[in-house]
């Protein structure tokens, strides 16, 4: 059921694509799990992952460079360079991945402050606050539960 809506079959299989507000956690996921593959015996270049993902080459190379500064992957230059996990796939977690590429919370509150004469306004953050953090936490302990090597087994 999503928004109250029982889901069947019939429904179109983009439509989960236009509920999600960033697709880099899935993207990071996918391209760790190129990398994963490829079992760490040679650095595996960003056309590789890019054809995988079917995107350009440059959004591979952006995303690593994330990955890069949260110490999951290493890069090397040169003709025969690439990406390579920095750790085994057995200690990467699904939460280590999250944390390096979602540069914001899980919710987005306002972009502006809510008008603070209004009596919703003036309390609908705090009120919130308590809830979405939860919500963030348990979502948190639930991604820490799977790490990429659970993830790239399921690969056949």
């Amino acid at each position: 059921m999503v928004n109250g809506w029982l889901l069947d079959r019939s429904w179109p299989c983009d439509y989960f694509k236009h509920m999600l507000s960033s697709s880099r956690f899935v993207v990071a996921i996918h391209a760790l799990s190129v990398i994963a593959r490829a079992g760490g015996r040679n650095p595996v270049c960003s056309s590789v992952v890019a054809e995988s993902v079917n995107t350009n080459p440059v959004v591979i190379r952006r995303l690593m460079r994330d990955l890069e500064k949260a110490s999951l992957v290493s890069s090397s230059t040169g003709r025969a360079g690439g990406f390579t996990l920095s750790r085994e796939p057995g200690s990467i977690t699904l939460a280590d991945i999250y944390r390096a590429v979602e540069d914001e919370g899980t919710f987005r509150l306002h972009k502006t402050d809510p008008q603070s004469r209004c009596p919703v306004g003036c309390q609908i953050l705090k009120i919130l606050s308590v809830p979405l953090q939860s919500a963030e936490s348990a979502l948190a302990h639930s991604l820490a539960k799977t790490t990429l090597s659970d993830i790239a087994a399921q690969i056949a």
